[in-house]
């Protein structure tokens, strides 16, 4: 079977689910037309939200992620944290970057080899210049999110890092949760992670 996105007013037959794992499994279970009950919590540990308050993108299927991820980027207003595997994208960078100066609380997290390559250095020393704060993972494993939430109301994820390859080549799937127990479940891993001094630290330029 071909999937293709799905609108947030269609919604989805009632057998149909997407799994999505980041930090931790949120079941999309789908529900009928109209307002969308608010997240509720989910076996073993999860949290189960409404199809109405997801999008989701299929880049290698011409559905393109970066804009909308921008667009995510581009509505925050107080606070935006980004938790993110590999990110070389200038546009999303941009973006980023106008949210600082707007007076966006802006954090990112990313990984600590990545961080290291020689087109993901330059960029993080980019931000780091604008006096973005930055951290990389030091224990180990590897931070392998792909997390920005805005203002605790919207939380995307899924497979999609902020590369070119992810948008233009390779099969991935972008998803946009706009549901705000949701986004401020993943806000408050993020920050669990930012406040964890023993296994992450300051990105070095």
């Amino acid at each position: 079977m071909r999937y293709t996105r799905k609108s947030a007013s269609r919604g989805l037959s009632p057998a149909a689910t997407v799994l999505i794992a980041a930090a931790f499994f949120v079941g999309l279970y789908a529900g009928g037309k109209g307002a969308a009950p608010a997240a509720q919590p989910a076996a073993g540990g999860g949290t189960q939200v409404q199809a109405q308050n997801v999008q989701y993108y299929f880049p290698r299927a011409g559905q393109k992620a970066q804009p909308r991820l921008v667009e995510v980027i581009d509505s925050a207003r107080k606070d935006l944290d980004v938790a993110i595997y590999s990110f070389t994208d200038q546009g999303t960078a941009e973006a980023i970057e106008r949210a600082k100066r707007r007076g966006v609380a802006v954090r990112i997290i990313t990984d600590r080899q990545q961080s290291a390559g020689q087109y993901q250095k330059v960029l993080l020393n980019r931000l780091a210049a604008d006096k973005i704060p930055v951290k990389v993972d030091s224990h180990s494993g590897i931070m392998h999110l792909k997390v920005t939430v805005a203002d605790g109301k919207v939380a995307t994820t899924g497979s999609f890092n902020y590369t070119k390859s992810a948008e233009n080549a390779n099969d991935e799937v972008f998803v946009v949760l706009r549901d705000e127990k949701v986004a401020q479940d993943f806000e408050a891993e993020f920050t669990r992670m930012w406040n964890d001094a023993q296994d992450y630290e300051n990105y070095k330029s």
